[in-house]
């Protein structure tokens, strides 16, 4: 094969869903996978989200329950899709076919580029508002009313052209890109940090709080069941990321540390607390404002240019996900990556227009967003640890005809109902948009109960239901385990639906 060919074949593989082998990896070391998900954790929506830590109470407690729950949950997704991703190098929702049949990941499909795409849109609210900010700094002008409006506009039409050529590049742009950022990001927020301390003192900053009545709540105990969830809720938004990283991953022992610390804490602990503190000390939540209020002008707006540019690396990683998954579709599939790319960035343009609405509404996403993803993950975790024991067929991750995971005409109906049930189960104890809590979330919270329960009612249901009836392959799955590093498709293409 000569270096045209080589070239050409390998870029098919990093930007569509053909399974990457070892050799072409862009993961190559601890460092590189760990900056990656500490940049892309580190956007504006952490300090985001540390910004209403101090709502649910002590923000002390908020900020531990938070991380706790963070910890907890990114262990959790990256067995449910990291794992199974990685060792066979597929996207997501190929991997998750063994449990969903190869119709039924419409629904895992749908959840994913909701998140994915929504998320990348709120990045280019926050960048846009952010860097209007910056401009009306450093240019000593209050830009206000429809000059502030234009200026969002237009930043917000200028990052979806530089998104639309760096994800056209693949990911090995993003991985050098996420190298520099990850490391640059922390310490800029280090700083921060100082800032406050030197300009507040310790003391001032320990015991400070919000109002009593701007707080959701005066129970310590509800304080950190409501913290711990933010963290769970916010790591099982991950679930449709990390298995689409983790197949760009080399070796196995760099699958789990960088999720978990990358994510849960240098990219959340860190900046959750100076986003916490910051918040309280300033008078807002809102990020684009208190950087540059605590750390002044010029400083204030060198951390927002940073938090700006991992934004740019994150919706560049975002968008980049999404076109992969999205080629599930038979009609994305046959489109040049390209045009794919403009074509997923398309409703950005409506939403540059819209870009205050959009951040208005981001802590209810977040919260309904998570809940989408804790049966999926249950389910997808019983499926490849507990069920297949870590074995799949890789040739019925790209077959409809013969496949071991067709299940009723390729959708597995017993997924699907304890999906829908997770959801309902999740809202019984906690509800995101009223913050109504059961009396036992409480003490259990509700992403984690409803993540056990239904990944417990899989397994009973495969065993019960689905093994005795011959469906999905259960009996089957150990004939054919490809080993990394070779093909395994043996030159068939994915199919779509």
């Amino acid at each position: 094969m000569n270096q045209t060919s080589s070239s050409h074949a390998e870029q098919e593989a990093l930007s569509g869903r053909i399974p990457v082998l070892s050799g072409e990896r862009v993961y190559t070391t601890y460092g590189s996978f760990l900056w990656t998900c500490c940049a892309f954790s580190a956007a504006t929506w952490s300090f985001l989200i540390g910004s209403y830590l101090p709502f649910v109470g002590d923000w002390r407690l908020g900020v531990m329950g938070y991380v706790v729950g963070l910890i907890i949950g990114m262990a959790l997704v990256t067995l449910a899709s990291g794992v199974p991703s990685y060792k066979y190098g597929t996207d997501t929702i190929d991997a998750s076919k063994s449990s969903y049949g190869y119709r039924g990941i419409l629904i895992p499909l749908v959840s994913l580029l909701i998140t994915l795409i929504g998320w990348g849109y709120v990045v280019e609210a926050l960048t846009a508002r952010g860097a209007s900010n910056i401009v009306a700094t450093i240019s000593g002008t209050s830009i206000t009313g429809a000059g502030q409006e234009h200026l969002v506009i237009g930043v917000a039409m200028a990052l979806l052209c530089v998104v639309w050529v760096t994800t056209c590049k693949g990911p090995k742009l993003f991985e050098r890109l996420n190298a520099y950022i990850g490391p640059f990001h922390m310490i800029v927020t280090v700083i921060m940090l100082g800032i406050l301390i030197n300009k507040y003192g310790v003391h001032t900053l320990w015991s400070s709080q919000l109002p009593a009545d701007q707080m959701l709540t005066k129970s310590p105990i509800q304080g950190m069941a409501l913290a711990v969830e933010f963290g769970v809720g916010a790591a099982m938004t991950w679930w449709p990321v990390i298995g689409g990283l983790t197949r760009l991953v080399k070796h196995k022992k760099h699958i789990i540390g960088p999720p978990v610390i990358g994510v849960g804490i240098l990219g959340s602990a860190v900046v959750s607390t100076v986003a916490a503190l910051a918040a309280i000390s300033a008078g807002t939540y809102d990020p684009t404002v208190w950087m540059i209020a605590v750390g002044g002008s010029i400083f204030g707006s060198i951390v927002m240019t940073v938090v700006l540019a991992a934004n740019l690396a994150t919706m560049v990683v975002l968008i980049y996900l999404a076109a992969v998954s999205v080629q599930q579709i038979k009609v994305f599939a046959r489109m040049r990556w390209e045009l794919l790319i403009g074509l997923l960035l398309l409703p950005g343009l409506y939403f540059a227009f819209k870009t205050e609405w959009l951040l208005s509404v981001v802590m209810t996403w977040l919260s309904y967003n998570g809940v989408m993803f804790v049966g999926i993950s249950a389910i997808t975790t019983v499926d490849y640890f507990f069920l297949r024991k870590q074995r799949l067929d890789a040739a019925s991750m790209f077959a409809k005809e013969n496949s071991q995971y067709a299940y009723w005409g390729g959708v597995n109906w017993v997924a699907v109902v304890i999906t829908i049930a997770s959801v309902f189960g999740y809202l019984k104890l906690y509800d995101p948009a009223t913050v109504v809590m059961a009396p036992a979330f409480n003490y259990f919270g509700a992403s984690i109960p409803t993540f056990f329960l239904s990944g417990l009612a899989y397994y009973l249901a495969a065993r019960l239901i689905l093994i005795p009836m011959g469906k999905g392959g259960y009996l089957q799955h150990a004939q054919s385990i490809p080993t990394l590093g070779k093909s395994t498709a043996s030159g068939t293409l994915p199919v779509s639906l």
